[in-house]
């Protein structure tokens, strides 16, 4: 079974190592960090499932710190236990303005560390607000985004189903895992094109994502979104990108649909969806990577 992962920012080397030392002998991995700057890079590597982070550190700000995780598209959603020595109601109500998950005081009680991490997981597991393996919003937040734009019946919107077609041949060729690490890069790749706070990106399963935007969008993302794909299918599966240059073997691609409500309203977001995956067996049969809308495909 995977441990979780946890990131501790921590600039004290004896409190590190004796956090440290008690939350592995718990069952987890814990990396280290002894500064914001550091912590800040180590979150966006390592991909933990949760962060400590210590407020009074030596090279930056831990609030800005705080702020910065919060804003991220790739950290935003990883919760973050404040570490703090102040004991003050005002410092610990700032953390939770700012975005802080929950907090515990100096000096750490180990049983109560332990019984906090516990607790957020668990909740994290729960409620599921992002998908373990790609860091962003799954299923349930996509339909639960859909609904909320097909209610805005006043507002076009459109819903962009991504899907990495023939990614069994990246599975076979370098294993499970260098697959999981496209799936990855393409979620990143999905939230850096998007437009905080205006568009949306998650995670449907497997290999299929959603983007939801605006129809004038839809040309941009996408272009972006396989400019930037065939970037990283070079760098982790070099011989098949190779390949694809020669037109040798099948091709690894995005294939996307494009459900707008331009010209019909939908009832909901599985109608939606469904429509999108009709769509998406024509694009999917395409050589190259393809983009198809209702006006190319009607259904």
């Amino acid at each position: 079974m995977q441990r979780n992962k946890v990131l501790l920012i921590e600039d004290e080397y004896s409190i590190a190592e004796t956090i440290k030392v008690s939350l592995e002998l718990e069952g987890y991995e814990v990396i280290v960090a002894p500064d914001g700057e550091t912590g800040l890079a180590s979150a966006l590597v390592n991909e933990p499932d949760i962060i400590l982070l210590d407020i009074m550190l030596p090279d930056m700000d831990g609030w800005e710190i705080l702020r910065q995780f919060k804003s991220a598209s790739p950290t935003k959603f990883i919760p973050v236990i404040v570490i703090t020595g102040l004991g003050k109601t005002d410092h610990i109500l700032k953390g939770f303005e700012i975005g802080a998950d929950d907090y515990i005081q100096k000096p750490i009680d180990s049983n109560e560390l332990f019984a906090r991490i516990k607790n957020l997981l668990s909740r994290l597991e729960s409620s599921m607000p992002v998908d373990p393996l790609t860091r962003i919003p799954g299923k349930a937040q996509v339909y639960d985004e859909t609904r909320r734009r097909i209610q805005k019946r006043s507002r076009f919107f459109a819903f962009m189903y991504f899907d990495i077609s023939n990614l069994r041949v990246v599975n076979e060729k370098y294993g499970i895992e260098v697959g999981n690490e496209l799936i990855r890069a393409l979620a990143e790749i999905l939230c850096d094109v998007t437009i905080e706070s205006e568009e949306f990106a998650g995670y449907i399963g497997e290999d299929d994502f959603v983007v939801l935007t605006v129809p004038v969008r839809v040309s941009q993302i996408f272009q972006e979104v396989t400019s930037r794909f065939d970037t990283v299918l070079g760098k982790l599966c070099p011989e098949i990108a190779t390949q694809q240059r020669r037109k040798q073997g099948k091709t690894v691609r995005i294939a996307s649909a494009v459900v707008t409500n331009e010209h019909r309203q939908f009832g909901d977001p599985l109608q939606v969806k469904n429509i999108a995956l009709e769509i998406l067996g024509r694009a999917r049969n395409m050589k190259d990577h393809c983009c198809l809308n209702l006006k190319n495909f009607p259904v």
